[in-house]
């Protein structure tokens, strides 16, 4: 199993990265690709938005403690004591997080390098998931960067307004970092745009022409993607509920644009093989 590895992200709070990374993993997994959530956030918000309490498991700080190895935190579909929807797993998140500082600051783990925390838990996990999404930190914590630097691709988060606008500038330098720095296959998968009010207004409209403007493919074109995530209730209260909104209200007008979504992000990831797939140089044989 060819196995894609997104970090979603934005050094942001609030522009909806863990409902992206939560709704997009849904979408995926409607269209029969298995699907591993990692809750890189220690607020857990994709943790608990799945139902998931933050006690009582293997969470992602004892994966990258070393006390576990992957396998013995993933929380799958066919657990009894929670229910995920079909096709998706998690590696849940907790308060715990918030100790790395202490653990790197140890005398016996001085020798470990901080951006390369991720490395050995996504290799484990890599060949069993079609997708693994990772939801990132709304700040620059200890697994920030630790998650591009092991991505194949990011999707950024953004509102139409000034701040999460100027916010993906910071985004975009930590994607040039990451591919400087031992992993040049990174690639920007493409630009979310959530809570976009309906009618669209001259603010948000001036926002989403600076967005295609600024940021576009090596083909010239934006790379904000197609489908708008509108601002809506419903979303918030299905994560009160503790459902994706596939399950809660699944005739949603905001499920199908998380569909449109998720075949935006297929295509795209499709094309890039078949062009990386041109480029590769042919051995021949004899």
């Amino acid at each position: 199993m060819n196995t894609k590895v997104i970090v979603v992200a934005n050094q942001k709070g609030g522009v909806g990265k863990t409902t992206n990374t939560i709704h997009v993993a849904r979408a995926l997994a409607e269209r029969g690709k298995k699907c591993l959530i990692v809750d890189l956030d220690s607020s857990a918000g994709a943790t608990t938005t799945l139902g998931v309490p933050t006690v009582g498991w293997q969470t992602i700080f004892e994966v990258i403690s070393g006390e576990v190895d992957a396998e013995e935190a993933i929380i799958t579909d066919q657990d009894v004591e929670v229910s995920l929807p079909q096709n998706i797993h998690l590696i849940p998140s907790s308060p715990r997080l918030n100790e790395l500082d202490s653990f790197l600051n140890r005398d016996e783990n001085l020798g470990i390098v901080a951006q390369d925390l991720l490395m050995a838990p996504i290799a484990g996990v890599r060949g069993r998931y079609d997708y693994v999404l990772l939801d990132s930190a709304p700040l620059v914590t200890k697994t920030t960067f630790p998650a591009y630097k092991v991505a194949d691709y990011a999707i950024l988060s953004t509102q139409l307004e000034k701040l999460s606008f100027e916010r993906l500038e910071s985004a975009m330098k930590l994607i040039s970092s990451a591919q400087r720095n031992g992993n040049n296959r990174l690639a920007l998968l493409g630009i979310v745009v959530t809570m976009a009010p309906q009618p669209t207004t001259r603010l948000a409209m001036h926002y989403l022409n600076l967005i295609d403007s600024t940021y576009l493919s090596e083909e010239g074109t934006p790379v904000r993607f197609e489908a708008l995530i509108h601002r809506n209730v419903a979303i918030q209260e299905a994560a009160t509920a503790k459902q994706t909104l596939f399950e809660y209200q699944p005739g949603h007008r905001v499920v199908n644009s998380y569909r449109h979504l998720a075949g935006e992000m297929e295509d795209r990831i499709k094309r890039r093989d078949l062009r990386s797939a041109a480029q590769t140089p042919q051995v021949a044989n004899g």
